[in-house]
């Protein structure tokens, strides 16, 4: 599920990432067992682009605060400028 980008993509079907880590590419364990929290780009012919200096996080091994925030509380505070 995709919590912000819906404005600008309404179904993300694939993710792209470079080749290897050298090329900062990221390995996600591609079974339907796991769940991340992915942050990107959504490139100008509309494919979602994920490396190595996104945040990418295993579901399981977010808070429970973040999960909450994810939620709920971030899209609140979406207008705000954080610095």
């Amino acid at each position: 599920q995709m919590f912000k980008g819906f404005e600008k993509l309404k179904d993300v079907q694939y993710v792209y990432t470079p080749f290897d880590s050298s090329l900062c590419g990221v390995k996600l364990e591609a079974n339907n067992k796991k769940q991340y929290l992915l942050t990107g780009q959504i490139l100008s012919d509309g494919k979602v682009l994920i490396h190595l200096c996104n945040y990418i996080e295993s579901w399981d091994d977010l808070s429970l605060s973040q999960k909450k925030s994810l939620n709920q509380r971030y899209q609140m505070g979406c207008g705000c400028k954080v610095s």
